[in-house]
């Protein structure tokens, strides 16, 4: 073969090489997507994950939109997204590189010039050297094998991380929206009460100037005046922080404009949570931890196989000329194979820390998964204790504030005939009001309590118990809690 048709073969073989390597490189990662650019298929991935399939079990849909919308442009979430592709990727390098042996080629050229004797001249001289060399350690005692599947154990861990922000903002984001409804509410019922307090004073001016009314009773009114514009212009403070936390969840800019046109869900009682077991099969924080604690078995084994000899297969080609037409010469090729068996003796007592130091890591781990586990089973049982407290508590301001509406009603008759003092009425605004703030605030509360309650059983219950679809394998353990079943659709 010829000079150029070697050298015109060597340069295709290098551009195919290095296209099939470009091939292989791992694809761009995506810059920051708002929720209004998602694609219809990223969306209905996210739609159809755990961290959304309990959302319209809630009963609102402009609740389950919003949410569905953070999910889709939170900040958060494509930060944690990206650190799981990463933890990916290095995993599948860390796979690779452990089990497959590594080749390498490469082409050294050098000149050399020195002075001739008795001679302004100088001698030059070329050398071109080629190399293929590859390297395979063979993994007699499952070292490379217990550091590639920890390195995929994880990765695994950091994908149910992923899972459990989304199905952490997914709640995040449904009480922000349960926050601003409770902040309308909130705001409509201060003006209602400035209202109310401003008709009071004018029947008290009235009244004092026909001598009826004393100052003490016109200065208090006014007073109360006061008192109810400042909780007017609290209130309007607490409703575009309310407003601009959910734009923030969502990736927009937070500039307090965004209102809830919804009520607040009426919820119906709480269905059986399932069995205790059931949850570590389906909260993803759970199944992350159990991922480390795994990985950090096997990297005991890592640990403790590295003092151990091990097996070693290099190979090496290369050849020498004064040009890169002999450099590709196979018949004068230098070739090698060489076999060999290395064992650790000393290295300052490093392997034999490192081995103790993953022991001591895989207890970590076995903890962690404990009180990851413990606060798991909490978070549910404090949910349906909550529920059970809530919901008394929303019966019983719902009672209050029926009759303090009436007692004001009656106040103000007595007051405007001249029966009642200012005092009186004054007292029968401020129960009302507190009747039926409370009223607001234990039905936000427990709308926001079912939440956490979807979001501590994984995101997989319904409000009607345990979809049957995506229900793991029951156990021989008595469900935690049996109430009424819930009859909602």
């Amino acid at each position: 073969m010829s000079y150029g048709a070697r050298f015109l073969l060597g340069l295709g073989l290098l551009a195919a090489t290095s296209a099939c390597a470009g091939r292989r490189l791992p694809p761009e990662p995506d810059s920051y997507v708002a929720a209004d650019a998602i694609g219809a298929e990223r969306a209905a991935e996210l739609a159809a994950s755990p961290a959304a399939t309990w959302l319209d079990d809630m009963g609102s849909p402009e609740m389950s939109a919003l949410t569905r919308e953070t999910l889709a442009g939170s900040p958060e979430l494509q930060i944690v997204e990206a650190r799981y592709r990463a933890a990916r990727w290095r995993s599948v390098g860390t796979i690779g590189s452990s089990m497959l042996p590594s080749l390498s080629v490469g082409v050294d050229g050098s000149r050399e010039e020195v002075p001739v004797a008795n001679s302004d001249e100088r001698s030059r001289t070329d050398l071109m050297i080629s190399s293929v060399s590859a390297r395979w350690e063979i993994d007699l005692w499952g070292r490379l094998s217990a550091r590639a599947i920890a390195a995929d154990l994880g990765a695994d861990a950091a994908g149910r991380d992923l899972q459990d922000a989304r199905l952490s903002v997914a709640g995040q984001s449904a009480r922000a929206w349960v926050s601003l409804v409770e902040a309308q509410q909130l705001l409509a019922l201060a003006r209602e009460d400035l209202t109310t307090r401003e008709r009071a004073l004018d029947l008290t001016q009235r009244r004092y100037d026909t001598g009826i009314a004393t100052s003490l009773a016109l200065r208090t009114a006014r007073s109360q005046v006061a008192s109810a514009r400042a909780e007017e212009a609290r209130a309007a403070d607490a409703l575009l922080i309310a407003s601009r936390r959910i734009q923030e969840l969502m990736g927009r800019y937070p500039d307090g404009t965004l209102t809830a046109a919804g009520e607040l869900p009426h919820l119906a009682p709480l269905a059986a949570a399932g069995a205790p077991a059931d949850l570590l099969e389906r909260r993803p924080d759970v199944l992350a931890a159990e991922a480390r604690m795994r990985a950090a078995g096997f990297r005991i084994h890592e640990a403790r196989a590295a003092m151990l000899p091990r097996l070693t297969l290099t190979g090496s080609a290369g050849s020498t000329g004064t040009g890169i037409d002999q450099i590709d010469d196979s018949a004068n090729m230098v070739s090698t194979l060489i076999a060999g068996i290395t064992m650790p003796i000393f290295q300052g007592g490093a392997l034999f820390s490192e081995s103790r130091a993953t022991v001591a890591d895989r207890r970590a781990a076995a903890s962690t998964y404990v009180q990851t586990t413990l606060a798991a089973w909490r978070e549910v049982e404090g949910s349906i204790s909550t529920d059970q407290s809530l919901e008394v508590r929303e019966a019983q301001f719902a009672i209050a504030a029926e009759e303090a509406r009436a007692a004001q009603e009656l106040a103000e008759r007595e007051y405007s005939r001249g029966v009642a003092t200012l005092f009186e009425l004054i007292d029968a605004y401020t129960r009302r009001i507190d009747a039926e703030r409370g009223l607001i605030t234990a039905r936000a509360a427990r709308v926001s309590n079912r939440i956490t309650y979807h979001v501590a059983l994984g995101g997989g219950a319904r409000t009607g118990g345990i979809d049957p679809a995506i229900e793991p394998s029951t156990t021989a353990q008595a469900p935690t809690q049996t109430p009424a079943q819930d009859t909602t659709p």
